[in-house]
């Protein structure tokens, strides 16, 4: 009876010693497995740490910036706030710069968390986008100063790190420009390469009822003017007698020229010198209260220029806003218009540049 009632435990035994074996066995390649793993991640240049903010005192120091350096493969450029508190672009001429862009990159700089330790190789750089342009790379290098000169930040801002992103804060490859040691930054920071994104693009804006009469000097074809008697009136006329046998395609054609300048803006903005306008087509757009804009175009490589200058004229009709307060300071707009403008050049958009250049003939139905 003793014999034969302890003989099942055999098997049981043996089937729990194969699964603690089988389960010795796992763990043991789960081990395996964790140092491989570990190995690849120092392979990598990965060691674990808590996240840092990268420019720990910056958000404090916002304020005292007043000097943006950018290197980039496209470029290198900077902006600059001047002694009335105005920030410009050196390179374009001292331009004002857009206030809202610099903000926005400063306080994304101040986001910016060190998350992830990454590579220290040197030669590894380039692969993270983190080779500066003047070594043949496509990092990008935004230096912050104050008004003595001092660096309050510095970074090579790389390519964007997949998956790694959290929310609104993305994640990119950084690096120190003095250190070799590379990391993964999340933040709300964009480097920002194209000079042309960090001007200031309020420009020419008229409602269409102040514009009265628009006289015209197109590339092709004669001068001609478009008019209209009072700010209510709903469509232009062309003044001259039109050729025999021809008319306007519609009433309204003409309205195109005169709603030429609503919503401008532009792209680029040069030194005047830089394009020339010997052979501008001219168009000139007179107010009822009392302004006229000049304004030269020329077309370079399908690319529109303008220049252009204000001057008061007698008002012939009263300015159409009831509030005082909402209507216009012609001294002061003419001001500010022969500000931004003298002496500059300004990419604008192909349709504006269209307009602003439409021939006669292009208001009238075919022959």
């Amino acid at each position: 009876m003793t014999t034969s009632s302890k003989s099942p435990l055999v098997p049981v035994l043996a089937r729990r010693i194969r699964a603690l074996t089988w389960l010795a066995a796992i763990t043991g390649l789960l081990v395996v497995f964790a140092v491989i793993a570990q190995w690849q991640r120092s392979a990598a240049g990965h060691t674990a740490f808590e996240p840092v903010a990268m420019f720990p005192s910056l958000e404090d120091k916002a304020e005292a910036v007043a000097l943006i350096e950018v290197e980039a493969k496209s470029g290198t450029f900077t902006l600059r706030r001047d002694a009335t508190g105005k920030w410009v672009v050196p390179e374009k001429g001292d331009y004002k710069a857009d206030f809202n862009e610099i903000r926005r990159a400063v306080l994304g700089i101040a986001s910016l968390q060190l998350v992830e330790q990454r590579t220290a190789r040197a030669d590894w750089q380039d692969r993270l986008g983190l080779k500066l342009p003047r070594d043949g790379g496509s990092g990008t290098r935004v230096t912050l100063k104050d008004e003595k000169g001092e660096t309050l930040a510095s970074l090579v801002a790389g390519l964007p790190v997949e998956g790694a992103s959290a929310g609104e804060r993305n994640a990119i490859y950084v690096r120190r420009p003095d250190e070799a040691q590379t990391w993964v930054a999340r933040g709300t920071f964009e480097a920002v390469t194209d000079v042309a994104r960090w001007l200031d693009k309020s420009f020419i804006d008229f409602a269409r009822d102040r514009i009265r009469t628009v006289s015209m000097k197109p590339f092709l074809g004669p001068s001609y003017t478009i008019t209209r008697p009072t700010p209510q009136a709903e469509n232009f006329a062309v003044v001259e007698r039109l050729p025999p046998g021809r008319s306007l395609r519609s009433a309204d054609e003409p309205n195109g020229v005169g709603n030429a300048l609503i919503g401008m803006s532009f792209t680029d903005v040069v030194p005047q010198g830089e394009i020339d306008f010997s052979k501008a087509a001219r168009a000139s757009f007179q107010t009822f209260d009392g302004m006229a804009l000049n304004v030269m175009i020329v077309e370079r490589d399908r690319d529109f220029w303008i220049a252009f200058d204000a001057i008061e004229i007698p008002a012939s009709a009263p300015a159409a806003a009831t509030d005082a307060a909402l209507k216009p300071n012609i001294p002061a707009e003419v001001a500010e218009l022969n500000a931004m403008g003298k002496g500059r050049a300004f990419k604008v958009a192909r349709f504006k540049g269209t307009l602003l250049t439409t021939p006669l003939e292009a208001l009238l139905n075919l022959r």
